[in-house]
């Protein structure tokens, strides 16, 4: 295969060639998920461009998430990123199930809490209601933290819930349609950009002020039970959303 050479007289900038060159390396899998990308030394020496101009494509590159870069070890590319469909429900271990790879989950806190005003009209709790199942959880997808869940349930502290029963089941909604019958059936959630706080970016393996994916989501059961209210922070690096659109067709 020819190697595609830089244009140096074309319009487009030097850097914006080589960026589509090696993203283009990267999509027809010449280079392979967590492998190493050449050096910024051999990329010169093969495109006849400066180093400068190679950091501006490397650093398109990471922005668009096709490559990660280890400090220490070098830059490689990134495997590809989850997709989730914007018009199915399932849970997060059926999904990873699906997709051939291990879900895992790691839980932060399990405690029943007081809901805030947001929470109790998300769940639409009445007034007489108390205190709520709160669960914090760390995800992974093969080993490798993709996403933070916070779950608040209207689950009374008569209704309880374990770490052993969360970590028996995997699947939160398997759990709860086991033991108490309640069984997803729709949602409405919403979805928003934002950036990982010291916190979160320390749980997650990504740099503080890293781009994640924010999802609310209003959880009801088949017999229109309000069963779930959850935030969810996914990386940006690994998790994309799809949806599919249709014209609609005029009267």
């Amino acid at each position: 295969m020819v190697e595609k050479r830089i244009e140096h007289y074309s319009y487009i900038p030097k850097y914006h060639q080589l960026f589509s060159i090696l993203r283009t390396k990267i999509e027809d899998g010449d280079w392979e998920p967590n492998q190493p990308i050449p050096s910024e030394r051999e990329l010169e020496k093969t495109y006849k461009i400066s180093r400068t101009t190679i950091r501006q494509a490397l650093s398109m590159l990471d922005d668009y998430g096709y490559i990660y870069r280890d400090i220490g070890r070098g830059t490689f590319v990134a495997p590809p990123k989850l997709q989730n469909s914007l018009h199915e429900l399932t849970s997060f271990s059926k999904d990873m199930e699906e997709r051939g790879l291990k879900p895992g989950h790691e839980i932060l806190n399990l405690d029943y809490v007081e809901p805030t005003a947001v929470v109790r009209q998300q769940l639409e709790l009445p007034d007489d209601f108390g205190k709520v199942l709160y669960i914090e959880r760390l995800r992974f997808a093969d080993d490798i933290p993709i996403g933070l869940h916070y779950a608040y349930l209207p689950l009374r502290e008569n209704e309880p819930i374990t770490i052993s029963e969360m970590n028996q089941y995997g699947s939160l909604y398997d759990l709860l349609q086991s033991k108490f019958n309640l069984i997803p059936a729709e949602a409405y959630e919403t979805l928003e950009a934002t950036i990982a706080d010291a916190k979160e970016a320390k749980l997650l393996d990504v740099n503080k002020g890293s781009p994640l994916l924010l999802i609310e989501r209003t959880v009801w059961s088949k017999d229109r039970k309000t069963m779930e209210f959850v935030r969810i922070l996914y990386r940006g690096d690994r998790y994309k959303y799809f949806v599919h659109l249709a014209r609609r067709e005029s009267a």
